[in-house]
């Protein structure tokens, strides 16, 4: 398949989980009308949407939605989120 076949499909393919609301990871507002996106695709196609994601990620930490436990990165949530290291809900250990 050539690049420029490639990028077709795999555009396509976005698109099509973006409808579906598969792996989408924010939201664009419009007015009252909303959006499911993929950050990716909108920061690789807008400067204006990478410079909100590069702002957004360097002051927000990212929270586990079971105990609360907040993050500074995203690797540290991963590693949390298979292990649940440092839980603060006792109901969670094993």
């Amino acid at each position: 398949m050539d690049t420029a076949s490639h990028s077709l499909v795999l555009l396509q393919q976005l698109n099509m989980q973006r409808e579906f609301g598969f792996l989408c990871d924010c939201t664009v507002a419009i007015g009252d009308v909303y959006f499911k996106a993929h950050r990716a695709v909108l920061a690789a196609f807008s400067n204006y949407f990478k410079m909100i994601f590069i702002h957004q990620t360097r002051k927000r930490k990212i929270s586990c939605s079971i105990c609360g436990h907040k993050f500074p990165r995203k690797s540290q949530l991963l590693e949390h989120m298979y292990t649940h290291k440092d839980c603060k809900s006792p109901t969670l250990r094993s």
